[in-house]
């Protein structure tokens, strides 16, 4: 079975961020960490996996600027076999215009796997798209994979909402995106990060790709506001502690009564 892994390279969320001058894009304030979305990682871990227990190969592929190649080393470091990077000026945040230019990619692959959501943008919609493009039965949230012994069908345990489970059966091929939980990435040694520094990677312009006109632009960016205040209580140590269990009491934590 041959698995084609989505992967993506985000800004790590605690990295100090602000809005481009145009105000429709997120820009690193300072030195930023780039690493690979989380739930990527998940559905990068799903594959290994499933290749330990039934053999194939393993193929990650990115859409983004020249940087993401570092994403694409580090799951070779983790044990792909092969990666793709779809070279583009900037990230894109139509997910319509990356599922196009991952689909001529997942079409010799028999499983394309991909993270839930991203952790930056978190619309949960290029694994779905991918799917509806190239015909392919689709499975979301993924908490569970159990392949047929002949590779021809996946059995899918889906995370639904309040805590709810279902069980799907898809023929190969298909698309299935990663939950979070039951897939701890491994750490790549250190032998295959320097192994995979020597490793090629093959790389396509998306304007030689069938990539649809955007269908969503962003039409600015700003922080949310400030929904709470702090107040100072001033006198002695006394007046504070009567100040706060008066305070407490108006908001509901403690039960009425004397001070």
């Amino acid at each position: 079975m041959k698995i084609l892994v989505c992967i993506k390279q985000i800004l790590a969320p605690e990295s100090e961020l602000a809005s481009s001058a145009g105000g429709d894009t997120v820009v690193p304030a300072g030195v930023v960490e780039r690493r690979i979305s989380r739930y990527d990682a998940c559905a990068l871990e799903a594959a290994l996996q499933l290749r330990e227990r039934i053999g194939g190969q393993v193929q990650v592929v990115t859409v983004g600027p020249a940087e993401a190649a570092e994403a694409l080393r580090r799951a070779l470091g983790m044990g792909a076999d092969e990666a793709v990077h779809i070279v583009a000026a900037t990230d894109i945040p139509d997910p319509f215009i990356v599922a196009a230019a991952i689909a001529p990619v997942a079409g010799g692959c028999d499983l394309v796997l991909a993270g839930v959501m991203s952790e930056d943008l978190m619309q949960g919609a290029v694994g779905p798209i991918l799917a509806a493009l190239s015909g392919r039965p689709c499975a979301t949230a993924a908490v569970a994979l159990e392949p047929a012994p002949d590779g021809s069908a996946l059995r899918v345990e889906e995370e639904l909402e309040h805590g709810e489970r279902s069980i799907v059966a898809l023929t190969i091929p298909a698309v299935v995106t990663i939950q979070s939980g039951p897939w701890t990435p491994r750490y790549p040694s250190l032998s295959g990060l320097l192994k995979a520094r020597r490793q090629p990677i093959q790389t396509l312009d998306p304007t030689a790709l069938p990539v649809p006109e955007p269908r969503q632009r962003i039409e600015g960016l700003a922080p949310p506001p400030p929904t709470r205040g702090g107040r100072a209580l001033s006198g002695s140590a006394g007046d504070k502690a009567v100040q706060l269990v008066h305070l407490l009491r108006q908001q509901g934590f403690l039960p009425p009564g004397r001070p």
